[in-house]
């Protein structure tokens, strides 16, 4: 029995309901009253989910129910109805297609069970008196990041809520390591050396520890196993033989609680304080996630412009499927804002490395041994996302390749240890990276048929409407139920289209051999000074042309064919529904600039500030001036005043606030801009950190609160209500935006090499001359 089940008739509800389905899926109708159940289901589906006098529980398990008959018997009727021969490639186009809808359909079920039941834990506060209070190690492992990012971390780590003398932490340089030092090239070997003691300083500065290797084997995954045997003489490499540890530690056994942090992840004041306590109450837990908050767009949400408007896309994993999985004792590993039991992990032999999704795999090897997990859905670390598409690119694929070895040679369904549970969450987990075949095949089948005839759908207008159009609703609906107030459920099928083309042959690579992939590291803080087309873009003007085409082929097809009418209204909407997509890919792939050389992130927040003039002709400030604070990031912050306030650029501010713990912070400012905001004037400011130690208190200030993040999610949520209808429609329109937007960079380019060509065949005709 699962320990953390509100009621055990919920999981009973569920299963004696799936059973009752199962018979029901396979029983005949005519095809009126399929339709009349169908769309009754659809009707049902929306009564429920308004029902306010009926417990979220179990009304998600009625939803849950509803849609499972409607997908059952859509099923049943794709495999005895719509599955006939009529030729050799008519029967391949068909099956694919057929394949890549019971792959839908297997991770939607898959996923209704993973969500059935989330748990939404309470924060477990320590008393942080309390003389129990575990040791705990902080491992911040860097490659080739910039050093201001790490210095940012390895500050707020500092700073987090903990008794200093139960808190170590480590700088795991791996961009700095003996085999980097020692490279034939000699300009890669010396920015080896800068950046060993440049870390090497830091680490000095702060107090902190800095640790380094011999290699740079098995990446991430050998850079944290490395740690963890210099930091506890029980994982030397020879019995008795105390780890060379720069810097102390906690003796033969190390912290027994290890953090980890991936060094563009800044942890808040309070990461230690909430999650703690889960450890000391229960001695079998491995693993404390918490989400990854990111302070910046990702490359969809900044080149589609919507980073403000929406929830971010990991939002509807760190705001919805990780409770789920954590009701089912499945929560894992996600590579950082996350705390390990030392003992747990080294009886394992440390961080997992055969894939290169180390933290997963790692999650799974624990779990099968009996260790739990548990998920606080509190955000308490700010992060970087990937700045441009081909950055996105690489980080998913490495997913992608990683959860597809996981899959293959650690298979959950079979691996030995794992409750039934787990095995399902698991499975699902794993085989959703196998998302790109699907698409892929979602998106030339509607053309197969226009362009070359392929009957890849048999079915009529008729049966369509009263099986097809039913499930698709309800599918919809429920996603949009269990996640409509983190994510839309067409901002899924967004990211999923966008990155499939790209996926799929590193997908493919890993399936075909598992053991191949290797480990790249997500380059963070590109340069982005301009406009400028994604090298990866060709695929989705290839795949536009062919998309446009089927259009008139399609018409054509039904002059030729007119008893065909029906398969061509099908596959044009079809191919009208992709078309929409296209526009928002091509859109994304034309890459806004960056201008500001730090993120701000929007909050709203009182604060007080007394304005110093530049000038002794001019007014200094007698009485602090409350303000409202619209902007913040590490370089500076914004504020509003009304108008008659007399403040000029280059003025000093003394800026005073208060965070949500209580502390108060007191920073120097310097106006550099002041634009118009209404009936007020917005005030852009600079902090002026004279000093390391003017540094920290703006790191604590920007990123020590965690109450910011939440309520920039909330929000962000708040503004993101609609409908999944509204929502589609929405995502119409900024596809049409994004097309525009690529069109005219597109002419302005060619234009631009226009121009230079003609430039060039002057500058030549003239030597010709001049000759």
């Amino acid at each position: 029995m699962i320990g953390r089940i509100a009621s055990w008739r919920d999981p009973l509800i569920l299963v004696l309901g799936a059973l009752a389905i199962l018979f029901a899926s396979a029983v005949y109708l005519p095809l009126r009253d399929q339709f009349i159940l169908g769309w009754g289901a659809v009707l049902l589906v929306i009564v429920l989910r308004r029902t306010s006098f009926i417990n979220e529980d179990t009304k998600r398990l009625l939803i849950i129910l509803v849609c499972l008959l409607i997908t059952l018997r859509y099923l049943s009727f794709r495999v005895f109805d719509t599955l006939y021969y009529t030729s050799p490639a008519d029967t391949m186009a068909m099956g694919l297609l057929f394949l890549a809808e019971c792959y839908g359909i297997a991770i939607y079920l898959l996923g209704m069970f993973v969500n059935a039941m989330p748990l939404k834990r309470k924060i477990v506060s320590v008393d942080l008196d309390d003389p129990d209070l575990p040791t705990v190690d902080v491992f911040i492992p860097t490659y080739n990041e910039p050093l201001e990012i790490v210095s940012i971390t390895a500050t707020a780590a500092t700073q987090m809520n903990y008794p200093k003398d139960k808190l170590n932490i480590y700088i795991l340089d791996d961009g700095g390591s003996i085999q980097k030092r020692l490279d034939p090239n000699p300009r890669k070997a010396l920015q080896a050396v800068k950046r060993h003691e440049s870390l090497k300083n830091l680490a000095r500065f702060l107090e902190v520890n800095y640790l380094t290797r011999g290699k740079n084997d098995h990446a991430k995954a050998g850079n944290l196993n490395s740690a963890l045997k210099r930091t506890s003489w029980s994982m030397a490499d020879e019995p008795g033989k105390v780890p060379l540890l720069e810097g102390r530690g906690f003796g033969d056994k190390g912290g027994e609680l290890v953090v980890i942090l991936d060094c563009d992840h800044v942890p808040s004041k309070d990461f230690l304080q909430n999650t703690v306590g889960l450890f000391m109450r229960d001695k079998k837990l491995f693993l404390c996630q918490t989400p990854h908050f990111f302070i910046n767009p990702d490359p969809v949400e900044r080149n589609l412009n919507i980073f403000q408007q929406k929830p971010a896309e990991n939002e509807m994993f760190y705001g919805s499927v990780l409770l789920g999985l954590d009701y089912w004792d499945s929560a894992f590993f996600c590579g950082s804002a996350a705390i390990l039991r030392r003992s747990h992990v080294q009886e394992s032999g440390g961080i997992a490395g055969e894939t290169i999704t180390e933290d997963a795999e790692t999650a799974l090897g624990l779990h099968s041994r009996g260790y739990k997990s548990a998920y606080v859905s509190k955000p308490m670390v700010c992060g970087l996302s990937p700045e441009t598409f081909g950055d996105l690119v690489t980080q998913r694929n490495r997913w992608a390749q990683g959860m597809v070895q996981i899959f293959m040679l650690k298979n959950p369904l079979f691996l030995k240890g794992l409750r039934w549970f787990q095995r399902i969450c698991y499975t699902n987990s794993s085989a959703f990276w196998f998302f790109s075949l699907s698409r892929v095949v979602f998106f030339i089948a509607p053309i197969l048929y226009l362009a070359f005839g392929l009957r890849v759908y048999n079915a009529s207008l008729a049966q369509v409407m009263a099986f097809t159009m039913p499930h698709l609703f309800c599918a919809i609906i429920f996603t949009d139920f269990l996640h409509g107030k983190v994510r839309h459920p067409f901002f899924s099928e967004l990211y999923e289209i966008v990155l499939s083309l790209y996926n799929l042959p590193a997908m493919i690579s890993a399936l075909i051999s598992p053991k191949s992939p290797s480990f790249k590291v997500t380059p963070k803080e590109a340069n982005l000074k301009q406009d400028f087309l994604s090298p990866l873009a060709k695929p989705f003007y290839v795949i536009l042309i062919l998309i446009l085409l089927a259009y008139p082929l399609g018409l054509l097809r039904w002059m030729n064919h007119p008893l065909e009418l029906d398969a061509i209204i099908i596959t044009m909407a079809w191919n009208t529904f992709n078309l929409t997509f296209v526009f928002l890919c091509l859109g994304i792939v034309w890459e806004r600039r960056q201008i500001r050389r730090k993120h701000r992130m929007p909050v709203h927040e009182e604060a007080r500030v007394r304005i110093l003039a530049r000038s002794e002709s001019s007014m200094s400030m007698e009485e602090p001036l409350r303000v409202m604070v619209q902007d913040i990031s590490e370089d500076g912050l914004g504020f509003v005043v009304p108008k008659n306030i007399d403040v000029n650029i280059g003025d000093r501010v003394e800026f005073q606030a208060r965070d949500s713990y209580g502390n108060e912070h007191f920073l120097p400012l310097e106006v550099v801009r002041i634009s118009p905001a209404g009936k007020n004037r917005l005030v852009g400011c600079l902090f002026q950190a004279e000093d390391p130690f003017s540094f920290a208190r703006v790191v604590s200030y920007v990123y020590g609160d965690s109450q910011r993040w939440e309520d920039f999610w909330e929000n962000r949520r708040q503004r993101h209500k609609t409908s999944p209808w509204q929502g589609l429609g929405y995502l119409f329109s900024i596809g049409i935006r994004g097309f525009v937007r690529n069109f005219r960079g597109i002419v302005l380019l060619l234009w631009s090499q226009l121009g230079t060509g003609v430039a060039i065949i002057l500058r030549r005709l003239k030597i010709v001359r001049a000759r």
